[in-house]
């Protein structure tokens, strides 16, 4: 059966079930960022008025997510607990898993290697499995300074560094511990030089900042963050609250 209300939310697609032995299964996919969270915040809580539910997250096709998407599960499954209920992830992918363990939420969230096991509650731990392969592994690895350049030119990434400054006041009140003041300051230092390479590397660093530190949603930072983001794609992306 399929429950109503599942449409798509933009970046994140929640398709919701029934499950054996009483579970809800909602397969999410594309990206967990900060642009999604509203969406998925709103339409995850939905699932839970509908009473006490063992929650179960498939996130075999959720291709990226960064501290802020990440923490929209972790709430919810605080309102779960507090329900009655249950929430667990599963089938995640070792880039997804990554940015759990550095952004410090895998030991708020019970990760299995596939929604089976997760109905079941069997073997919970930080596990990722690419869909259609083998036993998951386990893994903590902390994700790794995109070792590639952004897929754009000089003009391009200018570009998107010029609206995320422009965009300073609405970064600020989106991040109230200052967390990402550094990061921004030496995105702003590299802009107003003639390096490139600098630029390039002070992006990234702002970049994995963003995967590992959640912000409060805002619309016109996941706009400029996201920009960002796209000229970087095999590396660190994005972080909701």
């Amino acid at each position: 059966m399929t429950y109503p209300g599942t449409k798509d939310v933009g970046p994140v697609i929640p398709a919701v079930t029934a499950g054996p032995e009483g579970a809800v299964v909602a397969a999410l996919g594309g990206d967990l960022d900060i642009a999604a969270v509203p969406a998925v915040r709103e339409r995850l809580l939905g699932l839970l008025h509908l009473g006490p539910s063992r929650l179960v997250i498939d996130m075999s096709a959720v291709r990226y997510a960064d501290a802020s998407g990440l923490e929209v599960l972790v709430n919810t499954r605080r309102r779960a607990v507090l329900l009655g209920g249950t929430l667990r992830l599963a089938s995640l992918r070792p880039e997804v898993a990554r940015v759990l363990a550095a952004a410090g939420l895998s030991r708020h969230l019970g990760t299995y290697p596939t929604v089976q096991a997760a109905i079941a509650g069997r073997r919970p731990g930080i596990r990722t499995a690419t869909p259609g392969t083998g036993p998951a592994v386990v893994t903590a690895d902390v994700p790794a300074q995109a070792q590639a350049g952004p897929g754009a030119d000089s003009g391009e990434l200018h570009a998107a560094v010029a609206g995320i400054l422009a965009s300073a006041d609405a970064w600020r009140d989106a991040d109230p511990h200052r967390r990402f003041s550094a990061a921004l300051r030496a995105l702003a230092r590299a802009d107003a030089g003639t390096s490139h390479a600098a630029l390039v590397q002070a992006a990234r660093s702002l970049l994995s900042v963003l995967s590992r530190e959640p912000l409060t949603y805002s619309p016109v930072v996941a706009a400029t963050a996201g920009r960002l983001r796209r000229l970087f794609p095999a590396g660190p992306r994005l972080a909701l609250r």
